[in-house]
């Protein structure tokens, strides 16, 4: 679908022999768009902003999902019944889990994959090693939580799953925002003040200082999204 923006509601329900989609262009999938693509294995959509209820409910054969960093909110019940569902991309963004049923009966999504990109660069700037293992294994602790977390039977049923993709974004983001700020009062304290004490003040700011600080990134904490 070259060019396609918005996937309206009910645009292939029950398309049983639709078997993958990728859409470069598509950013708003609606209600019950895919619903019922019992053959559908596979989801490309990097330009997806919106995932609203039910658009891949009941795709049975579906075990691969694939998102970009422009994702903002996945509604209720969006992968409900997605019974061969395995992993997920998503980027860190707080509030874009929107509802506790968006995976229910997803018993086997076991794996959360990070989108690549300014995350990993901040990660990997960060000024000791420490830190940036402890925010690696953060990052790495969803795969351990979701095999043993409930997905829930039924529609309105808790769903441990979501609540745990939910509780582990703020988690990553709390460590990444604490260590980003010692990071740079470091930086202030001891960095700077030692390098003062060897150079010129202009050559530090000019020629030193650029390449220490960490790569910019400004973290949402969700909102709504016009559509």
């Amino acid at each position: 679908m070259p060019g396609v923006e918005v996937v309206e509601r009910f645009a292939f329900i029950n398309c049983k022999a639709l078997t993958d989609v990728e859409c470069g262009k598509l950013e708003i999938i609606r209600e019950l768009a895919f619903s019922g693509c019992e053959s559908l294995r596979s989801i490309d959509l990097p330009s997806a902003r919106i995932v609203e209820g039910k658009a891949f409910n009941y795709c049975e054969a579906l075990t691969d999902v694939k998102f970009d960093s422009k994702l903002d909110r996945i509604e209720e019940e969006a992968f409900c019944y997605c019974t061969a569902l395995e992993r997920i991309t998503i980027p860190l963004k707080d509030d874009m889990i929107t509802a506790d049923d968006i995976f229910i009966r997803c018993d086997n999504l076991k794996h959360v994959d990070l989108v690549e990109g300014a995350i990993h660069k901040i990660i990997a700037a960060l000024q000791l090693e420490e830190w940036r293992n402890d925010v690696n294994e953060e990052i790495d602790s969803i795969n351990q939580i979701l095999p043993i977390a409930s997905a829930g039977r039924w529609v309105y049923d808790v769903g441990d799953k979501a609540r745990a993709i939910r509780t582990w974004i703020r988690s990553v983001l709390g460590k990444i925002i604490h260590y980003q700020a010692e990071h740079q009062r470091l930086l202030d304290e001891d960095i700077a003040t030692s390098l003062q004490l060897a150079l010129s003040q202009d050559i530090v700011m000019n020629n030193v200082l650029p390449f220490l600080e960490l790569p910019s990134y400004t973290f949402e904490v969700g909102g709504d999204q016009e559509e």
